[in-house]
């Protein structure tokens, strides 16, 4: 067995960066910016006003209380050609440019809102209330850098600078199939002794919040020969995930297939609980993970070793693994202390601090240590116990 920063490091090693397609901007949001995009122009491009209220000079209003006489009014997105004289003010609009003469803004409420006169109570320092020109960024600066995910302000800031087209990794293919003959879909009938296949559902979703593709190629009987062909068919996508049929029973196939087909493997069986028998494998060109078959190891060996390699290889160069904090055990957490635990539990802020509830069951097959889980707490080998109230690693797999 190795250990898991080991198996990840291997992971990342055998993926590359994928193609560049160029998308639409509104179809750019949780895609990975392959581009380096720099700013066109200064922002703002003039100094302008961060508040509604009055451009004047600061030298007027020295000596307060102070009236001035308003000469005009400035809206924002309208050129200007006016001047700010020595005993005057112009109104002026948030965003609006700031006026020759100017050099400073008091904002309306600390005026008495005067139309043709306006008395000002408060001195202000040179310079109040106005944004100055790049102050927010110059032309040329690189305002978004490549191997970025897209968000929300991503989007604003592509929209800032007017990128109608956006260059993004293209979105790998991932095949999907689940071993077992005990397997039924879940919108079949299930006989006695069947059980639904969970992993399969469970992949695509995973795969889908990852930002990639999934193709489900739905369950494989616990043949060789069906094992073979079910891997000769997913090696028409860019990655292979099989769950279940990695470990050493008389009906797991997936390693001894992936071996007759001449597959490299790079590592089998990690010290992890839950998760050991995880396999990766190099087949002709692809990269193949061989998951277990038990839902919560399914879950936990996904986020680990597959969503890392899936967001390289759609560009991504940080944040790669999960991201971990440290939270607060809300109970005590328990192990043998022969390899590391993953224990799921939910994350929740209290007074200000990060605490992780252990969910109340923790079998690899529990389907509910699943549910309601945002994190996966760690428990390192040869630790046996943290106490409640104990700090302790926690890798998030969900938003808090």
């Amino acid at each position: 067995m190795i250990r898991v920063e080991e198996a990840q490091e291997r992971v990342l090693a055998e993926v590359a960066a994928g193609p560049i397609e160029a998308v639409p901007l509104g179809a750019a949001l949780g895609r990975v910016l392959r581009e380096n995009v720099a700013a066109a122009y200064d922002a703002p491009e003039r100094d302008n006003s961060a508040m509604d209220g009055y451009a004047l000079r600061a030298e007027d209003v020295a000596n307060v209380p102070a009236t001035l006489r308003v000469t005009g009014t400035i809206a924002a997105g309208h050129p200007i050609d006016a001047r700010v004289e020595p005993g005057t003010a112009m109104r002026i609009m948030t965003g609006a440019y700031v006026p020759d003469g100017a050099d400073t803004v008091v904002q309306v409420e600390l005026t008495d809102g005067g139309v043709d006169s306006v008395r000002i109570d408060r001195a202000l320092t040179r310079g109040a209330n106005i944004r100055r020109r790049g102050s927010d960024m110059r032309a040329g600066d690189v305002v978004l850098r490549a191997g970025t995910r897209i968000g929300p302000a991503e989007v604003a800031m592509l929209a800032a600078m007017q990128k109608s087209r956006v260059d993004v990794g293209r979105r790998p293919t991932v095949a999907i199939f689940s071993t077992g003959d005990e397997l039924v879909e879940f919108d079949a009938p299930r006989a006695a002794g069947q059980i639904v296949n969970t992993n399969g559902p469970l992949l695509e979703a995973l795969v889908r919040d990852a930002g990639a593709l999934p193709r489900n190629l739905g369950v494989v009987r616990d043949t060789r020969e069906a094992t073979i062909a079910a891997l000769e068919a997913a090696l028409e996508s860019d990655f292979v995930l099989s769950s279940g049929g990695v470990s050493v029973g008389a009906f797991d196939f997936v390693k001894d297939a992936l071996e007759s087909l001449g597959a490299e493997t790079k590592f089998w069986r990690v010290a992890m609980k839950p998760g050991k028998p995880v396999v990766l494998s190099r087949l002709r060109d692809r990269v193949v993970f061989g998951l277990p078959g038990n839902p919560v190891s399914c879950f936990v060996s996904f986020h680990l070793f597959v969503a890392p390699a899936l967001r390289k290889a759609m560009g991504q160069e940080t944040r790669l693994l999960p991201p971990s904090v440290r939270a607060r055990a809300a109970a005590p957490l328990r192990s043998a202390g022969d390899r590391r635990v993953y224990v799921r539990v939910r994350v929740t802020v209290q007074d200000g601090e990060l605490f992780a509830e252990p969910l109340a069951t923790q079998g690899s097959g529990a389907l509910t240590s699943m549910v309601g889980a945002n994190g996966l707490a760690v428990v390192e080998e040869r630790v046996t116990r943290i106490e409640k109230g104990e700090g302790v690693g926690v890798v998030m797999v969900g938003a808090l």
